[in-house]
């Protein structure tokens, strides 16, 4: 039965565009994990992070100066944006990156599925929201159903991958923190100037770790790579973080957090439909148990529950 909205409702403030645009976003993630791919065999991830960065910066610049926004915000949230750049963008991608680069691909893959959990234990040891045991139900079976899609029975645990894992660790733990602290600002300065500002100071913490290789490296890619770029930038960057925060103005961090499991899914569809794999009942199970815990987790909240701003 179609849910009926309270007189005054805007439409786009409606469950069912939260749930749809955060669906969107996973697909636009799970384009981007194919696309970087084949950038970084000729621009390395630094370079990639820090061109990523910059060119998304102006890019939402350029949209917020169109609407005739205006980008003024005390000085003391700009401080608390200047640290949820440093652990959404900076440390999301650069711990990522150098963590790939000392473990195995299957071990990052299952240790980015813990991005939900740190977002939902960091949202209750600040207070920021509630949870009930059908939630962690729920992000229980969307965990398991990306554990058993990745085939956790590949993970490598040893020495060789000690850092790596704990670099991996580092980053899922850094986002999920990002996601809880960026929501109130979102809320008080809206999505688009929020998002800029996290860009403008990304850039900044990004630009020591990739300026070097962007320098050295820009100059001798090919234009099909740098249409995958724009496609990153656009895409995977752009239309990810503003529509991640204008759902984290709606909805509790943890319930945008949890989408972060289609990822998985999304992409082995999309390799079905691109890269002619075939569809395995693997995945269709995974697929299953991702679909169920996120259903259950999200069951009632977005209708009833708003994260708390204390």
């Amino acid at each position: 039965m179609p849910q009926r909205m309270a007189p005054g409702t805007n439409a786009r403030e409606s469950p069912l565009w939260v749930h749809g645009g955060l669906v969107a976003v996973q697909l636009a993630f799970a384009g981007h994990a194919i696309a970087g791919k084949i950038v970084v065999r000729e621009l390395p991830p630094g370079a990639l992070s820090l061109a990523r960065t910059v060119l998304a910066g102006l890019t939402l610049f350029a949209i917020h100066r169109l609407r005739g926004g205006a980008l003024r915000v005390p000085p003391g949230d700009l401080a608390k944006l200047a640290g949820c750049a440093l652990l959404g963008i900076a440390a999301n991608q650069v711990l990522f990156f150098e963590g790939l680069a000392r473990t195995t691909a299957i071990n990052a893959s299952v240790l980015v599925a813990t991005i939900p959990i740190f977002t939902l234990l960091v949202a209750l040891v600040l207070r920021k929201e509630q949870t009930s045991g059908l939630a962690l139900l729920g992000v229980g079976l969307a965990l398991a159903g990306v554990v058993y899609l990745l085939g956790a029975e590949a993970l490598t645990v040893g020495a060789d991958t000690l850092l790596g894992d704990a670099l991996v660790v580092g980053n899922s733990l850094s986002y999920g923190a990002y996601l809880v602290l960026v929501g109130p600002l979102v809320r008080k300065h809206g999505s688009l100037t929020v998002v800029v500002w996290l860009f403008v100071f990304g850039a900044l913490w990004v630009t020591p770790y990739g300026a070097r290789d962007l320098l050295v490296h820009a100059p001798h890619i090919t234009a099909e790579t740098w249409l995958l770029v724009v496609f990153i930038v656009l895409a995977a960057t752009v239309f990810t973080y503003l529509v991640n925060a204008w759902a984290l103005g709606r909805a509790p961090a943890s319930i945008v957090a949890i989408y972060i499991y289609l990822q998985p899914v999304a992409a082995a569809v999309l390799a079905v439909i691109v890269l002619d794999e075939a569809l395995t009942s693997r995945v269709v199970l995974a697929a299953a148990l991702v679909f169920t815990g996120i259903a259950l987790a999200t069951r009632a909240r977005l209708r009833s529950a708003r994260p708390a701003d204390r």
